[in-house]
């Protein structure tokens, strides 16, 4: 209990490793998630208790690949589309 207080007071954030079974439990996502591509693999990633190291290792990806798609720096190729949609399904 003590975990989850310190989330709700905004002390500690949960680990990836620990939001899909929170989004299961909640029944919905509580962080908002926007329109773009970035946001959408953002969540994806979430729901699926990933870290951005183990996407990147599941779909054969550099990390920074991840990171910079995620964060709106770079637009992926349709390869990388493809490799992030194998592990995360239609992004």
């Amino acid at each position: 209990m003590e975990t989850l207080a310190t989330w709700e007071r905004g002390q500690a954030k949960p680990l990836a490793r620990h939001y899909g079974a929170i989004v299961r439990f909640l029944g919905y996502d509580p962080r908002p998630v926007g329109d773009g591509l970035p946001s959408r693999l953002n969540a994806i990633r979430r729901r699926l208790g990933l870290t951005q190291t183990e996407l990147a290792a599941r779909a054969g990806l550099d990390v920074r690949t991840v990171q910079t798609v995620e964060t709106g720096r770079h637009r992926p190729s349709r390869r990388t589309l493809g490799r992030l949609a194998r592990v995360l399904g239609p992004v």
